[in-house]
């Protein structure tokens, strides 16, 4: 599948999500979400010290974070299709984000986002992030690995967005906690593919990354098997299972597994989804079948490992050294 072809997969996945009526948060909510098609270049003009308010104005709303100007945030856009410029404050030429490119950038600020009069469309989903510890870290990766990023749509990164996309659309955060946990996992994804960007990975740890990627993403519409990853590198199911122990040390079977319950150890923490559930999440054939897989890894049983998680780290905003 081309890269086209998957971002044009994810739009539309992003589209056919139906939101929830809105309702009243009893608490403060710091990340917010959309998706739009912007086609008048004067209508869609962002400035990070200037910030109009136009009748188009997506952010129009109480809660709006525009509104405060004493605490910084960032904005964090992923383009679908179509493309818009991002001019960097302090710099004289400005970047194009283009298919499967995000930037990210910091309010207050002198960076500059617009549609300019050369692009019919620019078609795209962002955040709004206001959490204090997570703008920090955000700010200090974008720091050392720049502004703009090109991100396939199969990666780790763009598949926890969608989540969170889809978690904050839904208004499915129980309280505070539940949405920064999720705040959490979409930071750890995007400073490790920032790290990547600055360190990039020797062969093993970018075959396994690479892999990991096309599981997660797998998940959501049936689990890619071993066939289906060696003919998207170009291979026999037999040669890339050959290369990839070669590269890695491991078997293609035994790195999915550990994928896969890694996802649903994930999911045990950060969510209250029943244990079929998240066996139909991540590929496994029924709760049985994930529990008997689970404790052959964890030596304890799904529930447990839950329940001892949970106890142990009860708020997530407090990181653990």
């Amino acid at each position: 599948m081309t890269s086209r072809s998957e971002l044009e997969k994810l739009d539309e996945s992003l589209r056919a999500f139906e939101s929830r009526p809105s309702k009243p948060r009893e608490y403060k909510a710091r990340v917010f979400t959309g998706l739009e098609t912007t086609i008048d270049p004067k209508a869609y003009y962002w400035h990070g010290r200037r910030r109009k308010k136009l009748a188009t104005d997506p952010f129009e709303h109480d809660t709006n974070p525009c509104v405060r100007a004493a605490d910084p945030y960032v904005v964090w856009q992923y383009t679908l299709s179509g493309w818009g410029l991002f001019h960097p404050g302090g710099s004289i030429h400005s970047s194009q984000v283009a298919e499967g490119t995000a930037f990210t950038t910091a309010v207050p600020s002198d960076d500059l986002y617009y549609l300019p009069a050369e692009s019919k469309a620019w078609t795209f989903f962002w955040f709004i992030i206001d959490h204090p510890y997570v703008v920090h870290r955000i700010r200090v990766r974008q720091k050392t690995a720049g502004q703009i990023w090109k991100i396939p749509p199969t990666s780790a990164l763009v598949c926890q967005a969608v989540d969170l996309h889809h978690a904050v659309k839904s208004a499915s955060f129980e309280d505070e906690y539940a949405e920064e946990s999720a705040l959490l996992q979409f930071l750890i994804e995007y400073e490790r593919f920032g790290h990547n960007l600055v360190h990039p990975p020797n062969p093993r740890e970018r075959l396994l990354a690479d892999i990991r990627s096309e599981v997660l993403a797998g998940m959501r519409c049936g689990l890619p098997t071993i066939r289906e990853i060696a003919n998207h590198r170009g291979m026999s199911r037999t040669r890339f299972a050959h290369y990839f122990k070669e590269t890695t040390g491991l078997t293609p079977a035994r790195f999915i597994i550990h994928v896969r319950i890694g996802e649903a150890a994930r999911l045990l923490v950060s969510s209250d989804l029943k244990l079929s559930a998240i066996a139909d999440l991540t590929g496994f054939a029924d709760a049985t079948h994930l529990c008997r897989v689970f404790r052959r890894h964890f030596y304890l049983t799904p529930d447990s490992y839950r329940r001892v998680t949970r106890s142990t780290n009860p708020d997530p905003r407090a990181p653990r050294s």
